[in-house]
């Protein structure tokens, strides 16, 4: 018996089945055309995020080697002195030959030197590990500078919470010296303004990464025996008499 041919469905009246076709492949092609444009305006925005980052790579990197490392000349006239860095880390419980006076880079002791207020000389060794932690150390020499000198390094030095050093130093070629690590400025008289600026140059800056030094210490040096001290009151005989 001969199979029935099945009846074609008839489609939608008025609408062409082509017609349709080209509407879903026009449509995946807008579809397609929209994610590739979404995809390029976000590669558009990550290539400009990269390059926006290596851009601020570049310039933190050119401050941190050039700028950041620069050392001033002077300070407010004040000829500013730079030493070979040499000796990061380099720990001896040896005595150490210096070849400058007061040093300021080298080989140093395993024990760091308080910051702070100190009123006997702290050993080389010591010192020139506190400049590592980034210390800044006003140094006088007693011989070469009277009280009132004396007095307002200290109060310099103890305005900062850290990472500076009063101390006298004997046999300097300057009756003062502010120094910190690989550098050192000599001073004639104390002159306060470039003392400070010098510290907010340099304090905190060693090259040991991390290191502090805290102001623990606080041992102001004696100056009375000093020219410009203030003389202690004459005892008053009277005032040891009994009333009769």
């Amino acid at each position: 018996m001969a199979k029935k041919k099945a009846k074609k469905r008839p489609g939608t009246p008025g609408v062409d089945p082509n017609e349709r076709r080209r509407e879903r492949l026009e449509a995946r092609r807008a579809e397609k055309a929209r994610a590739l444009a979404a995809q390029r305006r976000r590669e558009r925005r990550e290539r400009l995020v990269r390059i926006a980052l290596l851009s601020a790579l570049a310039v933190a990197a050119f401050w941190f080697i050039f700028l950041r490392g620069s050392t001033p000349d002077a300070i407010a006239g004040h000829t500013i002195e730079t030493f070979p860095e040499g000796g990061v880390n380099q720990h001896t419980n040896n005595p150490v030959p210096y070849e400058e006076t007061p040093p300021v880079a080298g080989q140093h002791s395993p024990s760091v030197a308080p910051c702070g207020i100190h009123s006997e000389q702290i050993p080389d060794e010591t010192y020139v590990h506190s400049l590592e932690h980034g210390a800044v150390a006003i140094l006088y020499d007693p011989a070469q500078v009277d009280a009132a000198t004396i007095e307002a390094s200290e109060e310099i030095a103890g305005s900062y919470d850290g990472e500076t050093i009063s101390a006298p130093y004997e046999g300097m070629d300057q009756p003062i010296y502010v120094t910190s690590w690989g550098e050192r400025m000599p001073l004639e008289s104390l002159d306060r303004p470039a003392v400070r600026e010098y510290i907010d140059t340099f304090r905190a800056k060693g090259p040991e990464p991390g290191a502090e030094c805290p102001n623990t210490s606080e041992d102001p040096f004696d100056t009375s025996a000093l020219p410009g001290a203030t003389p202690s009151p004459a005892p008053n005989p009277d005032a040891t008499k009994e009333d009769n």
